[in-house]
């Protein structure tokens, strides 16, 4: 048998071993890198889920605190504390805004943000209309 085509089939064994080795790890590699950057987004999802549920509270918290600081019981008692001298305003002076006020405010403040049309609340005093 010669020596040289035995050399020449262990060498060819050995360099596709060494690819099949090569390919193989740098799948292995590829894999542990995806899942490691999975990992990384899961993680940022996971906080930015605690920080919208903590934005969600702290709005909850202010939309109660404005509700409760325009509650009739509480202007009353502010009226008092403050000897203000406010008086309840007579049926015919109050004029109810078929819009909603906060969202028409908002959209005067920022019109970019708010395409919708505009209707003006028109206030008249003393209840004439």
């Amino acid at each position: 048998m010669d020596k040289s085509a035995s050399n020449a089939f262990i060498n060819q064994l050995l360099t596709y071993t060494l690819g099949m080795l090569l390919f193989t790890g740098s799948i292995g590699l590829g894999t542990v890198w995806l899942r490691y950057e999975i990992s990384v987004v899961a993680n940022r999802n996971q906080s930015l889920q605690a920080k919208i549920a903590q934005v969600q509270r702290e709005l909850d918290d202010c939309i109660a605190e404005k509700a409760a600081a325009q509650s009739p019981d509480n202007l009353i008692r502010l009226n008092s504390t403050m000897r203000l001298g406010l008086d309840m305003p007579r049926q015919e002076q109050v004029e109810h805004v078929p819009v909603d006020v906060d969202q028409w405010l908002a959209g005067r403040r920022n019109p970019e943000l708010f395409t919708a049309e505009l209707q003006p609340v028109v206030l008249r005093r003393g209840g004439s209309r």
